[in-house]
């Protein structure tokens, strides 16, 4: 498996947009602000609000279909097996 863990804290895990493909990986959502305090009241802010991507090139290919993804206490973790290459099957020879 190929794992990715990204820091998510604000986003709810239905405002996710995650894009794959055997390659790459994009992730994509929206923080909002509840504008609690106003911004000239902040002394420091170490959170940014709006919208977000990123996007990842993997080290090897991935199977996309067995592709999980999970979201827990602001920690987005996402499981991409990996493609076996050196799988093999065999293949039945029909006569017509």
């Amino acid at each position: 498996y190929i794992v990715v863990k990204a820091l998510v804290a604000g986003v709810q895990p239905a405002t996710f947009d995650i894009a794959l493909t055997r390659e790459m990986l994009t992730i994509t959502g929206q923080r909002s602000d509840e504008k609690e305090v106003e911004d000239e009241n902040y002394f420091q802010k170490e959170l940014y609000w709006g919208s977000f991507s990123r996007t990842i090139l993997l080290p090897e290919e991935i199977d996309v279909d067995m592709a999980e993804a999970s979201e827990k206490h602001g920690i987005l973790m996402i499981r991409l097996p990996k493609i076996n290459k050196k799988r093999q099957t065999k293949l039945k020879v029909r006569a017509r």
